[in-house]
C-alpha cells in the first residue's frame, strides 16, 4: 500500500523536472524501519529540537545544498568567508524569500558557535540545473555503495540516504515554485505519517504476540506443573495398589493355610467319628449276638 501510494507521483517528477525514476526505487521493507523518520519537522518544536541538534556547519558528504555559513552579528566575518569561496560579499542583511521560509521549515537552519561569533547555515534556495541533479544522483549512489546498503529487505543506511535524497529534491522544487514544494512536503508528510502508523500497528501487533507468547509460555508451565503433579499422584495410586496387593496376597496365602488347617482337623474328626461308630457298631451287634442265645 505504502509502495503505491508514494509512487503515484513518482511520473509527475519524472515528466515535469526531468527526476530519474531510480531516486524513488524505494523497497517495501521500509516500513518496519519507519522509527528513523521521527516527528513532523513542520512544527514549530521539531523545528528547534533539530536545530539544536544540528551543531557545526554542514559535512561535505551532505547530499542536501547549503548556503555558505553567514554570521548574522558580524558582517565582516561574512564577507571575509564569502571572499574566500569567491562569491560577492553582503550588502547588509539580505531579505527571506518565500522559498526560504518553506525551505527552513523542512530542513531547519545549521547553528554554532565560534570564537564566541554565531553561525547559520541554512539550505540553498538557488533552483539546480540539470548537471547538479546528475551529480546528485552519482553522489547517491556512491554513499549507497560506501555506506554497504542493501538493495532490498530493510536497510538503515538505504533509508537515511534516500529520505535525504528525497528532501534535497524537494528543496529544489520548492526553489522553483513554493507552491509545487508545498505540495510535495504534504506528499512526504502523508507518507512519514503512514510509515509511523505502520509502524504503531507493527508495535502493538509485536506486544500482543509477545503477550501470546509469554502467556503461551505460562500455560505451558502450569502444564507441566500440572502433569508433575498427575506422575506424582499417579506414582502414589501405584505404591497404594502394591501394597493392597501385596496385602491381598498375604490374606489369601493366610485363608489358604487356615482352610487347609481347618480341612485336616475336620478330617481327622471324622476318622475318630468312624472309628468310634465302627466301635459302637461293633458292641451293638456283639450285644444283639447274645440275646439271641
Amino acid at each position: 500500500i505504502i509502495f503505491s501510494r508514494f509512487h503515484c507521483f513518482v511520473p509527475f517528477l519524472t515528466l515535469s523536472f526531468g527526476v530519474p525514476v531510480q531516486f524513488f526505487s524505494f523497497s517495501v521493507g521500509v516500513c518496519c524501519a519507519a522509527s528513523m523518520d521521527g516527528a513532523d519537522e513542520n512544527s514549530p518544536s521539531a523545528a528547534e529540537a533539530a536545530i539544536q541538534l544540528c551543531t557545526g556547519p554542514a559535512p561535505p558528504e551532505s547530499l542536501l545544498t547549503w548556503d555558505p555559513p553567514q554570521a548574522p552579528d558580524d558582517t565582516k566575518k561574512t564577507n571575509k568567508l564569502r571572499q574566500k569561496l569567491d562569491l560577492p560579499p553582503l550588502k547588509g542583511q539580505a531579505a527571506t524569500t518565500p522559498a526560504q521560509d518553506v525551505i527552513d521549515r523542512f530542513i531547519p537552519p545549521r547553528e554554532w558557535l565560534e570564537d564566541s561569533t554565531r553561525w547559520v547555515q541554512r539550505a540553498s534556495s538557488q533552483p539546480a540545473s540539470r548537471l547538479e541533479v546528475v551529480q546528485l544522483q552519482e553522489k547517491l549512489d556512491r554513499q549507497l555503495e560506501q555506506a554497504g546498503a542493501k538493495h532490498t529487505g530493510i536497510c538503515p543506511h538505504r533509508r537515511r540516504l534516500y529520505t535525504e535524497c528525497f528532501d534535497e529534491l524537494v528543496r529544489q522544487v520548492t526553489a522553483e515554485c513554493v507552491e509545487r514544494g508545498l505540495l510535495l512536503l504534504r506528499v512526504r508528510d502523508d507518507r512519514r505519517a503512514t510509515l509511523e502508523a505502520y509502524e504503531k500497528l507493527f508495535e502493538s501487533r509485536m506486544s500482543y504476540g509477545f503477550r501470546l507468547a509469554l502467556k503461551g509460555e505460562q500455560e505451558v508451565l502450569q502444564g507441566m506443573q500440572r502433569m508433575e503433579q498427575v506422575r506424582q499422584y499417579k506414582a502414589d495410586l501405584d505404591r497404594q495398589a502394591e501394597d493392597w496387593k501385596t496385602k491381598i496376597e498375604a490374606t489369601l496365602r493366610t485363608q489358604e493355610e487356615r482352610f487347609k488347617e481347618d480341612e485336616k482337623k475336620y478330617a481327622d474328626e471324622m476318622n475318630a467319628l468312624k472309628k468310634e461308630n465302627l466301635a459302637k457298631k461293633t458292641q451293638l451287634e456283639s450285644c444283639c449276638a447274645v440275646q439271641k442265645r
